[in-house]
């Protein structure tokens, strides 16, 4: 679990160190303030050593050029990942845990030469994806560096080259699951229900079915149904028939997405941008509640964006009531050029929205 965290040279931050990291996160701050580009920062961090997923940044935020072929390219895939488009620098991303272990990710663009010796031959997309880069792209290989305290650095490199992502060495899989809930995803129904049968094989699936009954009370029992050849969670609610979980409601199916991230992120990490959307401000404290008991079940450390005061204080509240050690807000504010945060531990979050100071 991450106990601190730094970050260089990444998006819009030159550098930013955020401490004091609990099992639950809540990060608020002004539009623009770079409280997604946090996120992505500690997926990237927590994806080495496999760069494959460091390449859906983009489309998390929308930007699919990894699906659509553009006529041309004009700059490659990573330069915006660096501060000002600025290639040169070296993007550093540095995590602290427990006993006082610590992984450094770096991130530089070098050119072809200085990786001669490099056999790029994995390709990303694969051969038989339809979806391809342009074959016009810029040619250059990123460089990703990751090492752990006390061992040696270990690289990856990734070039765009005849309308694909080369990658070399074979990327490892995390130590760890990390996953990225974007703002304004559309759940991915078969791997909601491919997570609800790992639930179901742990004879752990009344966990889903008690999280979604806060929302929906009339709930009794969720099954797995093929649905046009795709396996589709639905539920019982007392009517005719079951009812398939898109058609339950937004809030259900972003609930049920949360739920089973945590519970299938063990001991890894979850990010949530806008954790609020399509929940009801009447259950945000009972969402706040199912959040705090999945996460200390898998001991899955929790990261989540917000601009709503009413998700703060819904989150205080439960938290307030047990083991208010578990959770810390994080505001994000912006000096000039400069972003800077800032912890709210229990009593200080109390102090501030008694004193009704601005908290968001």
């Amino acid at each position: 679990m991450y106990t601190s965290f730094q970050v260089s040279d990444f998006r819009c931050f030159s550098r930013l160190r955020i401490d004091e990291l609990e099992l639950v996160n809540l990060i608020a701050g002004k539009n623009n303030v770079g409280k997604t580009a946090l996120l992505e920062a500690l997926f990237v961090h927590s994806a080495a050593p496999n760069p494959e997923l460091v390449l859906r940044l983009d489309a998390l935020r929308g930007i699919t050029e990894l699906r659509i072929r553009f006529r041309r390219v004009q700059e490659t895939l990573w330069e915006s990942w660096f501060r000002e488009f600025d290639t040169s620098r070296v993007i550093e991303l540095v995590g602290e845990y427990g006993r006082g272990r610590r992984r450094t990710v770096k991130l530089s663009t070098v050119s072809e030469a200085d990786a001669v010796d490099v056999h790029l031959d994995r390709l990303f997309p694969p051969e038989d994806d339809q979806m391809a880069l342009s074959t016009e792209a810029v040619a250059k290989v990123l460089q990703v560096s990751y090492e752990d305290q006390g061992e040696k650095p270990e690289m990856r490199y990734l070039k765009i080259e005849g309308g694909r992502i080369r990658i070399r060495p074979h990327p490892a899989p995390p130590a760890a699951p990390a996953y990225f809930l974007a703002a304004q995803e559309r759940p991915d129904l078969e791997k909601l229900a491919e997570r609800f049968g790992q639930l179901e094989m742990n004879k752990r699936q009344d966990v889903l079915k008690d999280a979604l009954k806060v929302i929906e009370p009339r709930l009794k029992e969720l099954s797995v149904i093929l649905t046009g050849g795709r396996p589709i969670i639905h539920g019982d609610i007392g009517l005719q028939r079951l009812v398939p979980l898109p058609l339950m409601g937004g809030g259900i199916a972003r609930l049920a997405t949360l739920v089973l991230a945590i519970s299938d992120a063990e001991n890894g990490v979850v990010l949530v941008d806008e954790i609020e959307n399509g929940i009801h401000y009447s259950v945000l404290q009972n969402m706040w509640r199912v959040v705090a008991q999945a996460a200390r079940e898998s001991n899955t450390q929790v990261f989540a964006t917000t601009h709503s005061l009413e998700c703060i204080n819904a989150a205080h509240q439960v938290f307030s009531e047990e083991r208010p050690e578990d959770f810390r807000l994080h505001r994000l504010d912006s000096d000039l050029d400069e972003i800077r945060a800032v912890a709210y531990g229990a009593s200080s979050l109390s102090a501030a929205i008694d004193s009704d100071l601005e908290v968001r």
